[in-house]
């Protein structure tokens, strides 16, 4: 099936095409082959991508909705990402070294996902040699955003804390449940809804 026929877009290519040609231009050839060798898929709010002992092979392309990440210590749920649409998610701790998944990937919200085997990667880095500056790119990006939570972490400041998540994800706070929110950012969801009341 070509990407006419998948993709009811005005030039016939997914949303993932689409996204990684903004972040550095690709090849006619490997977006075919990007196109061809990614999956549609549709998950319901609450269920589960990954849980700890599975094996990753894919990464995630967030065309419609909210994915989150967290690890569990005993009974408490520790959310340690929250991302939206326009994203690439996957639990990448392991990537590459073949050790089962630490963590749990879950749909805050219904999602819809395009799934890229993380096999044709690198298919895709040999073949079309451009798809690595996007790759380079984006592993530039998921470094940032992994210094962003390490700093988020560190502000002593509760108030503080909560000002830098709404400046970088405006969207999210009317979209999910607080208590995601307040335990991305290592609080109480009563201290999270007092910040709230007052900067109201």
């Amino acid at each position: 099936m070509n990407p006419v026929e998948m993709w009811k877009t005005v030039d016939g290519y997914s949303p993932l095409v689409s996204f990684l040609n903004t972040v550095s231009p690709i090849s006619k050839e490997a977006m075919d082959f990007l196109d061809k060798s990614t999956t549609l898929l549709s998950i319901e709010k609450k269920k589960f991508l990954l849980k700890p002992g599975a094996v990753v092979t894919d990464f995630y392309f967030i065309i419609k909705g909210v994915i989150h990440g967290f690890i569990k210590e005993g009974d408490k749920q520790i959310t340690t990402w929250i991302n939206e649409e326009g994203e690439i998610v996957s639990s990448i701790r392991n990537l590459g070294t073949n050790k089962p998944c630490e963590e749990y990937l879950q749909a805050l919200e219904d999602c819809v996902l395009i799934a890229i085997p993380i096999a044709i990667t690198e298919e895709a880095f040999e073949v079309y040699p451009e798809t690595n500056a996007v790759a380079r790119r984006l592993w530039e990006d998921n470094y940032r955003g992994a210094e962003e939570r390490a700093y988020l972490g560190r502000i002593p400041s509760a108030e503080k804390k909560y000002k830098k998540f709404i400046e970088k994800n405006p969207n999210l706070m009317n979209r999910i449940p607080l208590k995601y929110i307040a335990s991305y950012l290592g609080m109480t969801v009563e201290t999270l809804c007092r910040i709230r009341a007052r900067q109201r």
